[in-house]
């Protein structure tokens, strides 16, 4: 006999006994309560799978305990079916907004009862796996929820430990997801001046952050070490293109401002935004990507060449990811070079990095950013210098 157990509730005897033989041959294990009373109370402790409802019983009838089941069940669905006489018709609509989901007509027609039975089943068994589904589902989310949070505290603080803002360096990060694809990293190597990345990981979100933790470590640790810029672009490079699976890289900017604070050097592997404004807030030069982003090529086929910038006082380096260069309007134009340097120009000289962001802003019509957004304004060393 199977394991399905169908409640029948009936005050008539002789159609209990009848019914009940029925389902038994049908294969399914019967249970019968002769009024809506004892039905509530034998589902006080199990629930059955399905449940067949005469209307009219005493000390409870079926409305009622149709009410109180429903409650009972809460969100758990076991269908009810309505046994009724054609004069009950009535009640029975009133029953189908208490709750119910059918019923058949007295005298009750086995095939229909038998066809009504297999579908309700059925249909109850789909339900139960959606909301097991469901269960699983809420409780992976939350276990992601977790470790995702977990994962980007330790993220956060493995770059605050390796990197510091000096005042006269200016810095914005915004991911479009939870966690950001892009990365700054100020780190002061031994022979004083600044090491500087901008970096910008394949995609955004948990895949593109978990690129750049190979990238932090090898750049401060060569840093600190007192490698040299060049050193150091081949380095990272080496070891991304060893660690990343195919189609992953990292584009980024590498700056180095000299001790004597008289020149900036540059090696760019894809970023769009690196340029240089003289003391009036005109271009002075501009990085173009001279190279493909780092890990993409293997140590026998990469350049680690740079520009050498003059750098004098008065001047402002700004440097951006796509996300910045990238945002789009309505109309699916982009920001651009050109959205940059009116903003620099509009912001010069104190508000700079403010005026980029509210004009990328302002060019997306209130839209959401669809990638990560980075943005480094370094001012040229100096006691007063800000940005």
């Amino acid at each position: 006999m199977s394991s399905t157990t169908i409640l029948l509730v009936e005050d008539s005897a002789t159609n209990r006994y009848f019914i009940e033989q029925f389902i038994l041959e049908l294969g399914y294990r019967c249970v019968s309560a002769k009024n809506g009373l004892e039905a509530v109370e034998y589902c006080r402790n199990q629930a059955p799978d399905l449940i067949l409802m005469d209307v009219i019983m005493p000390e409870m009838d079926g409305l009622q305990a149709t009410t109180e089941l429903r409650k009972l069940f809460g969100e758990h669905w076991v269908p009810i079916i309505f046994l009724t006489s054609l004069n009950e018709l009535e009640s029975v609509v009133v029953g189908l907004k208490a709750g119910g989901d059918d019923y058949l007509a007295k005298p009750v027609s086995f095939d229909l009862l038998s066809a009504k039975i297999h579908v309700f089943l059925r249909i109850a068994e789909m339900q139960n796996q959606i909301n097991q589904d469901a269960i699983r589902l809420e409780k992976y989310y939350e276990e992601n929820e977790f470790e995702q949070q977990l994962a980007l505290e330790l993220i956060e603080r493995l770059i605050r430990q390796r990197t510091s803002r000096p005042d006269y360096i200016w810095q914005y990060l915004s991911p479009a997801a939870g966690f950001n694809g892009d990365l700054i990293i100020i780190c002061q190597p031994p022979g004083g001046g600044e090491h500087i990345m901008l970096a910008d990981c394949t995609g955004h979100g948990l895949t593109a952050a978990i690129s750049a933790l190979p990238a932090i470590d090898c750049f401060h640790e060569m840093t600190e070490s007192g490698c040299g810029m060049d050193a150091i672009a081949r380095g990272v490079n080496q070891k991304l293109h060893k660690l990343l699976p195919g189609g992953r890289f990292v584009a980024a900017a590498l700056i180095t401002t000299d001790p004597s604070g008289s020149e900036v050097r540059v090696w760019n592997g894809g970023v769009p935004c690196v340029l240089l404004f003289n003391d009036k807030g005109e271009v002075e030069a501009r990085c173009k990507s001279a190279h493909p982003p780092l890990g993409v090529l293997p140590a026998d086929a990469f350049d680690d060449d740079m520009q050498t910038i003059s750098w004098q006082a008065g001047q402002t380096l700004v440097v951006s990811s796509d996300g910045i260069t990238e945002a789009k309007d309505g109309r699916g134009a982009m920001f651009g070079l050109a959205g940059v340097e009116a903003a620099v120009k509009a912001g010069w000289p104190d508000r700079i990095g403010d005026s980029v962001l509210a004009a990328a802003k302002a060019h997306m019509l209130g839209g959401v950013a669809s990638d990560d957004v980075s943005l480094l304004v370094i001012r040229h060393l100096g006691p007063d210098s800000s940005a």
